[in-house]
């Protein structure tokens, strides 16, 4: 019995150290590292984000954006001798031979899954006319996604000190990559075989080269890609995604991993930092899409209810588990004083949420009916009190114009008479 007794304090013990653990952001040996909302971008904890690194083979994820945005999965390209001979010393391939002839899927198939330098390559030289023109392209998109301190000098990620990128530009390029479905398939994808070929009538079994994904258990979450890189002067590289039940994904940006064992402490840290994410955060709905935020008063209006403002969206963030760790704030803005008519569906303001004074999201609230014009008529001791008042009436200004109108057609009626009897006058002498 006592040792059933020590067991479970051990046991319990040792649960508790992994919660303690996991309560503070790990500090990886790299150069840079960051953990964020793959849906909003929302930052759970860096390390020199910012700082200017070599992207290695993570290049190739700019790359595939733009052969499944500009290109056709189906189309045949063949394999030049340039794109072959561009693959770099000791760089990544398949062995794909000069004048083999490949569709653009099993292209995207090879670079993504096995990193293979010369199917980037490839792509580069047959989406646009030149690999010139696609580094172009590939700079303009990276703008394009926000990353604004990233520079492509090749398709495939060899080296090259004009070729760099930092972990807050990958969070970018990676959000977007994720949200093309043909990328997401790919990268998710632990092994493939290439199709029968011109030059190929048999290929091996091509595994994904992020083990990470193929080799990691969690209770929490599963890695679902996306991206391994590594040079020398870069270091080892590694871009993951991970999803929970609840649809919680996030995204692990690890770069320029030096030290002794860094090709197994890559994949450690990267674990380290959705482990940290995936027990410390949990997706919250901070307001509900239709939910009546508040009523307010209409000025003019026909009836005396008010006006309810719902809200036109639901609005969900990744936030701390731990709620005094939330530091949310709730601002509603209206537009001012609100006046009829009213329009069902009209913008009368907005909710928005700060977290730690920075804002997160906001939700425009809009009318739920229709409300009809109806000023109070003006009396007499308005008028007494107030007489600029009526010179702004409605009812005033018609009744001005009403009695404009009378008393022009009473003079016109009195002219025609005048003039009818001059008229008969004449006739009669």
């Amino acid at each position: 019995m006592k040792r059933l007794l020590t067991l479970a304090m051990i046991l319990l013990l040792a649960a508790t150290n992994i919660n303690i653990a996991y309560a503070q952001p790990p500090s990886p040996d790299a150069e840079a590292y960051i953990l964020v909302d793959a849906q909003t971008g929302d930052v759970l904890c860096e390390k020199d984000a910012q700082k200017v690194i070599y992207p290695a083979s993570t290049t190739k994820i700019m790359t595939a954006i733009l052969a499944i945005e500009l290109g056709d999965l189906d189309q045949v390209m063949t394999a030049s001798q340039s794109a072959i001979d561009a693959i770099g010393y000791n760089g990544s391939n398949i062995g794909i031979i000069p004048g083999e002839k490949i569709r653009l899927e099993n292209l995207l198939q090879a670079m993504l899954i096995s990193s293979a330098n010369e199917a980037a390559n490839i792509i580069a030289e047959n989406i646009c006319g030149s690999t010139e023109e696609f580094l172009e392209l590939m700079n303009s998109r990276a703008k394009e996604l926000g990353a604004s301190n990233t520079h492509y000098c090749n398709a495939s990620g060899i080296h090259d000190p004009a070729h760099y990128t930092t972990a807050a530009d990958l969070v970018c390029i990676s959000r977007h990559a994720m949200t093309l479905p043909k990328f997401r398939e790919i990268v998710s994808t632990h092994s493939f075989t290439m199709p029968v070929t011109n030059k190929h009538s048999k290929w091996p079994e091509l595994k994904n080269s992020n083990r990470l994904m193929l080799n990691s258990t969690s209770d929490l979450y599963e890695i679902n890609g996306i991206k391994t890189g590594f040079t020398g002067p870069a270091g080892y590289c590694l871009v993951s995604s991970a999803r929970n039940a609840d649809g919680m994904e996030l995204i692990a940006i690890v770069m320029g991993v030096k030290n002794e064992g860094a090709s197994e402490n890559v994949r450690k840290y990267s674990k380290e930092l959705m482990d940290y994410g995936f027990t410390n955060f949990e997706r919250i709905k901070l307001i509900e899409k239709g939910r009546v935020y508040r009523n307010i008063k209409v000025e003019d209006a026909a009836d005396i209810y008010g006006l309810d403002l719902i809200t036109e969206e639901s609005l969900v963030r990744v936030l701390p588990k731990d709620v005094s760790k939330r530091n949310i704030q709730e601002i509603s803005h209206l537009n001012g004083n609100i006046h009829a008519p009213v329009n069902k569906g009209d913008k009368i303001g907005y909710v928005e949420f700060l977290k730690d004074g920075v804002p997160i999201g906001r939700v425009d609230l809009l009318a739920a009916r229709d409300i009809e014009y109806k000023p109070d008529p003006v009396s007499l001791v308005t008028i007494t009190q107030n007489p600029e008042t009526i010179m702004d009436n409605l009812y005033f200004k018609i009744g001005v114009c009403s009695a404009g109108l009378i008393i022009f057609f009473i003079i016109a009626r009195l002219v025609l008479k005048a003039l009818s009897r001059r008229s008969r006058s004449r006739k009669y002498y």
